[in-house]
């Protein structure tokens, strides 16, 4: 990969605007990406929702922040408002990443001279009304997804020139996930009360219908009559949209005779800490999921994965090369092939040997940004990007 000029002549200034209230990867990335930008002498903000999760975020981690009450798809006043933010603080970049401020975002570019970057981080199925559709098309400047499939979408339905299109990489730190630079496993083991040899497997994101977890405990379920040393963990919270959902699982977990096997230990921060002893991560997805930086992390912290084909998963995992995958909504499915990698050492040291190497090289986060200052340097020069 050659590296890009990152901006000699001129380091723009880069906003990020979203719209959601919630907490999960999206969100994370955008939080993490503005840290980055700032950390390497970009100016960056982030513009959310007052009640937002990412606004409490940035205030905790002292990045720049703007507080726009984004209701509606159109509120003529608060894009007048966000109109006025933008070219007070002559912001040159402004990257949107869900629909409600997309459609924000396309009166900035009708307005003014900024430029529009729309992002999309999900495999839903993409709303082709009129409305949406016009946002679509004249709505941005270039479209930057974080799944081919999501490209392919675009694509379909004629909604973007493909040429202007681009997939970014999932990067993540690979300083920070490493193995060799976690110095507590035993202790974390300890305070989970995990005996030393167990091996441990673990479901790992928000608790949402899409990402499966029901399927995940069936699993365990399946695996803890057949194995007696393993401890299974789910790892993350619901959303304020999904405590029905969780209820609905824990109600499932408490009826089950293998209900102490199954610990749910929620929102981690430090999840690095928490993968350092994790041997395999099943992520039991049946919708909505893209590029998932959790292959990313898993990869580089040599944990081995087992994954359901939706989405951009299977563009991020090379079957029985880095990880396995198997179909969704198939727990006997997903039991087989963690049993497989249970009983065969040489195959789980082949497949995280693989999955490190790939991950060394295309999803560390200095691969992924030096992909995004590519595309705002081309989009903001009029410059034809490639990649």
């Amino acid at each position: 990969m050659q590296k890009s000029n990152q901006f000699k002549i001129k380091k723009p200034y880069i906003a990020h605007i979203e719209s959601s209230l919630n907490w999960g990867g999206q969100e994370l990335r955008i939080i993490e990406q503005t840290e980055w930008l700032i950390n390497n002498g970009y100016k960056s903000i982030i513009i959310g929702r007052p009640s937002s999760k990412i606004i409490e975020e940035a205030k905790k981690r002292n990045l720049p922040y703007f507080e726009l009450k984004i209701r509606g798809s159109v509120n003529l006043l608060q894009i007048i408002k966000l109109i006025i933010f933008l070219r007070n603080n002559k912001i040159d970049i402004l990257d949107t990443h869900s629909s409600r401020d997309a459609s924000y975002a396309m009166f900035v570019k009708f307005f003014t001279n900024i430029k529009i970057i729309r992002s999309r981080h999900v495999t839903d199925t993409i709303k082709n009304d009129f409305f949406h559709s016009f946002i679509w098309k004249y709505g941005s400047h270039s479209i930057v997804t974080t799944a081919e499939k999501i490209k392919s979408d675009i694509i379909k339905l004629k909604l973007y020139n493909k040429d202007k299109i681009f997939v970014a990489p999932a990067g993540v730190d690979k300083k920070r996930f490493d193995r060799k630079n976690i110095k507590n496993k035993l202790n974390i083991k300890k305070e989970l009360n995990i005996p030393i040899n167990d091996k441990v497997i673990a479901n790992i994101g928000m608790i949402r219908p899409d990402k499966g977890q029901i399927y995940y405990i069936k699993m365990c379920e399946l695996l803890s009559k057949k194995y007696k040393n393993i401890t299974f963990l789910q790892i993350g919270e619901e959303t304020n949209d999904t405590k029905t959902y969780k209820n609905k699982i824990i109600n499932y977990l408490n009826n089950s005779p293998y209900k102490n096997r199954i610990k749910f230990i929620g929102y981690k921060k430090d999840i690095e800490n928490y993968l350092s002893i994790v041997d395999i991560v099943v992520i039991s997805s049946i919708g909505t999921e893209a590029q998932t930086r959790l292959v990313s992390q898993s990869f580089l912290m040599k944990s081995n994965v087992v994954a359901t084909n939706v989405g951009g998963l299977p563009e991020m995992i090379q079957d029985y090369k880095t990880g396995l995958l198997c179909k969704p909504k198939n727990p006997k499915e997903l039991a087989k092939k963690v049993s497989l990698l249970l009983e065969n050492k040489s195959l789980r040291l082949e497949l995280a040997k693989n999955a490190y190497l790939h991950a060394i090289k295309y999803n560390t986060f200095e691969y992924m940004m030096d992909f995004m200052l590519k595309v705002y340097n081309g989009v903001l020069n009029d410059e034809n990007i490639s990649y």
